[in-house]
């Protein structure tokens, strides 16, 4: 015996809400550090009792400025990471793997650069929402 399936067909549904779900997350995942210092500057902000649009909107401002040099460091030490990756010599240990390893961590450390400053830009646009105000 078959079973009719249902005009709304619920399993469909919920893959695709759960695909959904997994994509925000993953975009959340991404912007980790921007979601940090948006709820820091918010904790704060209500913790202060900042009440005029300005002062929120210098908050917002300064985890922008802090975003951007979290970026320069991580990015300084991607550099190091590339120098290091292209050493000649490795003590007890394969050269290729080595070199392959930390070409793969100054890559991860680029893409977090990259992402910190696209964070402090939309963090930035968040101050200038609160000076529209």
């Amino acid at each position: 015996m078959q079973a009719n399936s249902s005009p709304r067909n619920p399993p469909k549904k919920r893959s695709r809400l759960a695909r959904y779900a997994l994509w925000l997350f993953q975009l959340l995942l991404m912007f980790w550090l921007t979601i940090l210092a948006l709820l820091i500057v918010v904790g704060y902000g209500l913790r202060a009792g900042w009440s005029t649009p300005g002062q929120w909107s210098d908050g917002f401002f300064i985890a922008a400025i802090a975003q951007v040099l979290i970026a320069a460091a991580s990015m300084g030490q991607q550099g190091e990471a590339f120098y290091a990756s292209s050493v000649r010599y490795v003590s007890g240990g394969n050269y290729d793997h080595a070199r392959d390893h930390l070409f793969s961590e100054s890559s991860r450390l680029r893409k977090f650069g990259v992402r910190a400053v696209i964070g402090a830009v939309l963090t930035v646009l968040v101050s200038a929402v609160f000076l529209l105000k």
